[in-house]
């Protein structure tokens, strides 16, 4: 039976997360709807041995695609795609859990509304994997209003996999912070679900590729908001704007290629013109840094 709903999950060093993942796998409530694309780079004897066993109690659950040299993770989320079957699309990293009836909750919602693109909702932030206990990440109205500006997405929303056609892919020149640009584009490209229930637990222990010291997420992420235009963030992390220069804002890289991101995103000279426009006036009789106007003057 074809699956429904494809799971992009990259995976790299995750011997330490992987059995209680596989082992919450089954729990969910629409399991035989489902299939994990596991893009697994440089797996080690046991992370094998671990995904065979699944493989051989749930054949066709587990598309295994073996890396023998490490892809950086928006390469790995494309890859996953690409092997996709299911017409939904949703994210679930290794170390992270999901409650057993979140892509239930999920697809519902979008299988009950044509209309719109996306799914995501509540979920808590633990320090211990396998925990239930952390710091409550509710959303609201205000959610909604704001997936043009922040990651409010979180780490277990679900989308059409059909809008890849028209927002292109994770831009594979983020190395961090592929996930909140991909998040903007689909904001900007359909309507949103807010599911009110909680949908799982994402582990920060400080280990993770965002949440380790030395990390680039806040780099990436104040290029993210360059690129769409969210100035009153880019000018309160001016710290970061320098290194912006080393992204091309202006194009997206994705399957080996360079894309110019008005082929995803006709509108988008328009609307940052716009944007760029209205910044200024507001700034007109304020100092302004002058970082912020020289890249901005290169959006023209």
């Amino acid at each position: 039976m074809k699956p429904t709903i494809s799971l992009i999950t990259p995976c790299y060093k995750m011997e330490k997360y992987l059995p209680l993942f596989l082992k919450k796998l089954p729990e969910q409530t629409i399991f035989k709807k489902i299939e994990v694309i596991l893009d697994h780079n440089e797996p080690t004897k046991k992370e094998i041995q671990l995904v065979k066993k699944f493989q051989k109690k749930y054949p066709n659950k587990i598309q295994h695609i073996i890396k023998r040299k490490v892809t950086p993770l928006g390469n790995s989320m494309n890859d996953c795609i690409k092997h996709s079957k299911g017409k939904f699309l949703a994210i679930w990293n290794v170390d992270d859990l999901r409650t057993s009836n979140s892509l239930e909750l999920q697809f519902k919602a979008l299988k009950g509304n044509n209309n719109a693109g996306f799914s995501f909702g509540d979920y808590k932030i633990v320090k211990k994997f396998g925990s239930t206990n952390g710091i409550n990440i509710k959303h609201d109205k205000k959610s909604l209003r704001d997936l043009k500006t922040s990651m409010k997405l979180g780490p277990f929303f679900m989308f059409r996999k059909k809008l890849t056609k028209k927002i292109g892919f994770f831009d594979e020149q983020l190395l961090q912070g592929a996930d909140f640009d991909f998040a903007i584009r689909l904001a900007y490209s359909s309507k949103g679900l807010l599911i009110k229930k909680l949908l799982g637990y994402y582990l920060n222990e400080g280990k993770g590729l965002s949440t380790k010291p030395n990390s680039i997420q806040d780099i990436e992420k104040n290029f993210t908001h360059f690129r769409y235009g969210v100035f009153n963030k880019s000018e309160r992390d001016s710290y970061y704007l320098p290194t912006l220069l080393r992204y091309d804002h202006k194009n997206f890289y994705f399957f080996n290629k360079k894309h110019p991101i008005e082929n995803f995103f006709p509108d988008y000279q328009t609307i940052m013109n716009k944007k760029i426009n209205n910044y200024l006036k507001i700034k007109k009789n304020k100092k302004i840094i002058l970082k912020i106007y020289q890249k901005l003057r290169s959006f023209k």
